[in-house]
């Protein structure tokens, strides 16, 4: 059933209610991003905390588009609120509102991805409170505006599941200049030490663009006896089926872009931290880029009222 226009669930929370702030926060978040490595964007790996926490590592990641022409920006999510929910829902609704206003979803792409993998469903329970999406709306705004969005949450961690996710998404998109963005966080809620040794480690995996060696990677960090650690990647379903989809299409480069953790934020918590990365793909020369992660963390604006 079509669904009509979801309105803001976090706004005044992991972002400003008012528009001119936010839109002001934006602008100096993106100015002082990491510039352009110069490769078209398949696909990007983003935080999905509140700006005040990650807002500058998401900069990192969205300013890399510059300069590119986009005619969908596909944004697959975590599921934070619908904790019944196990599987893949695609929004099939008319847009999201933002304070900036509303972002057009692409509800004949939404159709052709329901036909085209059977683990998705047309769930809109998953999508009602889910932030992991909605934070990344402002920023489609900001720097591609006007370019519609399809929205995905996937809740089941199954290599297979995100890997058939992956190629069918690949398969729709064919012959469309599309963005995949894989909204995630880090580590869950080590010590800032711990959490810099995990996410390098992470971060690492990701950018070498290995599915199986990420999935091993996450499973040795968490059984590392790391006093806190929840989880390595709050949203890895959505790198997985991201890092499935990019490599369908055409990418054999992984670039980490920077890195830190809420405890770089004021007042600098360092006992118990979450942690962010930026990450691109694109096509090019094969490899990984993690120079960033021999550089000092990308220090974040003052905490403004936000979430981690």
């Amino acid at each position: 059933m079509r669904q009509p226009v979801r309105p803001p669930a976090v706004a005044g929370s992991f972002y400003p209610q008012e528009p001119r702030r936010l839109a002001s926060e934006l602008k100096a978040l993106l100015e002082q991003a990491r510039p352009p490595r110069g490769g078209r964007p398949i696909a990007l790996v983003v935080p999905h905390a509140g700006l005040a926490f990650s807002g500058l590592i998401a900069a990192d990641a969205w300013r890399q588009t510059q300069g590119h022409r986009y005619d969908l920006v596909v944004l697959l999510g975590t599921n934070h609120t619908a904790g019944f929910f196990t599987g893949i829902s695609v929004f099939l609704g008319s847009g999201f509102r933002t304070p900036l206003g509303v972002v057009q979803a692409d509800e004949h792409a939404a159709s052709i991805l329901l036909s085209a993998d059977h683990d998705c469903s047309s769930d809109p329970a998953p999508h009602e409170r889910e932030h992991s999406i909605e934070v990344q709306l402002p920023f489609v705004q900001t720097v591609l505006p006007g370019v519609p969005i399809l929205p995905i949450i996937v809740s089941d961690e199954d290599p297979h599941l995100c890997a058939r996710l992956g190629v069918a998404l690949a398969n729709v998109l064919a012959g469309r200049r599309a963005l995949i963005v894989a909204s995630s966080d880090l580590s869950h809620f080590p010590s800032h030490q711990d959490a810099v040794a995990a996410d390098r480690a992470v971060l690492t995996a990701i950018a070498r663009l290995d599915p199986d060696g990420l999935c091993e990677t996450i499973a040795r960090e968490e059984g590392a006896g790391r006093r806190g650690l929840d989880t390595c990647a709050c949203g890895l379903a959505p790198v997985l089926a991201a890092m499935a989809a990019a490599r369908t299409l055409g990418a054999t480069r992984g670039t980490v872009l920077s890195h830190a953790s809420s405890g770089d934020a004021a007042p600098g918590d360092h006992t118990r931290v979450v942690g962010y990365g930026a990450v691109v793909f694109t096509a090019g020369e094969p490899g990984a880029d993690l120079a960033a992660l021999d550089e000092p963390a990308h220090v974040l604006q003052p905490a403004r009222r936000g979430r981690r």
